[in-house]
């Protein structure tokens, strides 16, 4: 199966070669064919939206901000897994005019929502232009009638992300370092609610944030989040914290294995 970058066009000038699919626009509304993808799943389209205002500037040109960037970046590990073990993860029809693969979401009921899409085909005398190569139909379920009538039995296999439980599971035995910062200040300012302090308060900040973070996590290793971290193809974990002003509750350490396997652990903001 070809290589692509990306499910959809993320930027306007990417090249159509590098985009697996076009989703059109439903009565002008580009966001659309997401929305009837976010209505079907288990928690229903509100799941989907920013509720930080922040957050809602940053994505103003779309409103499931959430759900593209989660099919993006779900579709972009199923091409990687896709590459070692061919017709696992993206599932074609007898004719080869269909594809589909696991979004790894679910519906209502429970069942898989499988994004289905057609070969682009251009139409009889149209003039030859560059587009992408398959069309979005929809998200079906495998015991939908036309999800069988194309695919049969088959169902593409979910997205995984490591098979190492430790990626899962921050290591309290580790030691943390607490003096990565330097680089980092004016983003901290701006995240932690600190934006009129000196360095060095933002630094002890920090610092404190790490003490209280650790018996958290010894209590409770699901504060910890694992992500995968899908531009350099491994796990991280997100240790989340309080901003200074109480007001923001988005604000994570990332957290990584330092270098040659070393129990010192490398943060970023």
């Amino acid at each position: 199966m070809k290589v692509y970058e990306t499910l959809f066009k993320a930027h306007r000038e990417q090249p159509l070669t590098e985009v697996f699919a076009h989703f059109y626009a439903i009565n002008g509304d580009y966001d659309e064919p997401f929305k009837i993808v976010a209505r079907a799943t288990v928690d229903g389209i509100d799941a989907w939206h920013f509720h930080q205002e922040r957050f809602r500037a940053k994505y103003s040109n779309t409103s499931v901000p959430k759900l593209k960037n989660y099919l993006q970046y779900t579709f972009k590990r199923l091409m990687e897994l896709e590459q070692n073990e061919p017709g696992r993860y993206f599932i074609f029809s007898e004719d080869g005019d269909w594809v589909c693969f696991n979004t790894g979401l679910q519906n209502a009921y429970g069942a898989d929502l499988v994004a289905v899409f057609n070969r682009y085909k251009a139409r009889p005398g149209a003039e030859f232009r560059v587009v992408p190569d398959y069309v979005f139909k929809g998200c079906n379920a495998p015991s939908d009638s036309s999800y069988r009538a194309r695919f049969g039995m088959n169902v593409p296999d979910l997205a995984w992300y490591s098979t190492d439980s430790r990626d899962y599971v921050f290591d309290t035995s580790y030691a943390l370092e607490r003096d990565v910062f330097d680089h980092l200040f004016d983003r901290a300012k701006e995240r932690a609610g600190l934006p009129n302090v000196s360095d060095e308060v933002v630094r002890n900040y920090l610092r404190g944030a790490i003490e209280n973070i650790i018996p958290k996590i010894r209590r409770n290793y699901k504060v910890a989040i694992p992500v995968y971290y899908v531009e350099e193809r491994r796990m991280q974990l997100l240790l989340p914290f309080q901003s200074a002003n109480a007001s923001d509750v988005s604000c994570f350490l990332i957290v990584s294995i330092g270098v040659q396997n070393s129990p010192l652990i490398g943060i970023q903001f």
